[in-house]
């Protein structure tokens, strides 16, 4: 039986929390895979060794962390293209053609749907432009962000996923910066043809990275009026402060209440930019329980987590879920 259209799928079951998956990087990362890389979780694909090989030890870990997360309770995962665009291949890369992109990214679809299963809905994830230039965590897209050529940057990676029936829903993750959510929000439906949804890169202070409230954010999307894009699902926030997003979400919902949320913060761990480690959470203020019912609450129809989560923290969520959905 065919996977229904997510949109359609959302609006008939209202009642209805989808269980996102965890942290891919930093659990491929965790089984060993080294993923610190300007390509981040593609490593792995990029070695012909890993399509060739069956039973190759990357194939396995990959296709391990799938099924880890499936058993914890992730009814809905994501493919691992975060730093996949076709800039960061092509730079970083012996990928060098639009051609040989495209293999990759059928590839890594493919491999990603196969690992899970034709039942469970499947996310193609892009990441934003700051991804390349490591300016994600503070939305800083030079002096003249307005003018950056964005559908340029994203046209390859776009291109592929809205043509991939294996693709359920499109994410745009960790966006930063208002100038990149201004224009993904002026791409039409013959752009973004399927149903996808915008995850926010905020700061603990609840403002995006670049200083933008969430009451800048909403009057984007309220000022769209009938030009927004009808297969915008959901926005919400991912990669934030794990003690603090609940709070954000709130405020997002207080400002689009009519608007379907997702949320999947970090684990609480903080990341060390300067010495590339992950610090314990030393004022762990909240838990997965608590944290799950406030986003419900607050209308959020897909929970899951981002950077340091696994699949314990994948099944928290899922209790978490079944204990406070309507």
């Amino acid at each position: 039986m065919p996977r229904p259209n997510f949109q359609q799928y959302i609006s008939a079951h209202p009642d209805k929390v989808l269980v996102l998956d965890g942290g891919q990087g930093t659990e491929l990362e965790n089984r060993g895979i080294d993923v610190a890389n300007p390509v981040w979780s593609t490593v792995p694909f990029i070695s012909q060794d890993f399509w060739s090989d069956k039973s190759s030890s990357d194939r396995a870990i990959v296709h391990g962390m799938f099924q880890d997360f499936l058993r914890a309770g992730a009814e809905i995962l994501m493919t691992t293209t975060y730093q996949t665009s076709f800039k960061s291949v092509g730079e970083n890369t012996p990928i060098k053609t639009l051609d040989e992109y495209n293999t990759l990214l059928d590839r890594i679809v493919q491999f990603s749907r196969d690992c899970i299963g034709e039942e469970k809905f499947l996310i193609g994830c892009i990441g934003p432009w700051g991804a390349h230039v490591c300016a994600e965590f503070n939305g800083d897209y030079g002096p003249a962000p307005q003018e950056i050529d964005y559908y340029g940057y994203f046209k390859p990676q776009l291109d592929n996923f809205f043509a991939n029936d294996n693709l359920d829903l499109v994410g745009f993750e960790t966006i930063p910066n208002i100038h990149e959510l201004r224009a993904i929000l002026s791409w039409d439906e013959s752009i973004l043809s399927k149903p996808f949804y915008i995850g926010l890169s905020v700061h603990e202070n609840g403002k995006l990275r670049d200083g933008s409230s969430m009451h800048d954010v909403a009057q984007l999307i309220r000022d769209r009026g009938d030009r927004l894009n009808k297969n915008l699902t959901l926005i919400g926030i991912n990669c934030v402060s794990f003690n603090h997003s609940a709070g954000i979400i709130e405020e997002i919902h207080k400002e689009l209440p009519d608007m379907p949320l997702i949320a999947y913060p970090n684990s609480g761990e903080v990341y060390d930019t300067v010495k590339k480690v992950w610090n314990p959470n030393s004022n762990p203020q909240f838990t997965w329980d608590a944290v799950v019912k406030r986003y419900l609450d607050a209308g959020a129809r897909i929970v899951g987590g981002c950077c340091r989560t696994t699949p314990d923290d994948i099944r928290q969520i899922a209790d978490a879920v079944k204990k406070y959905a309507a």
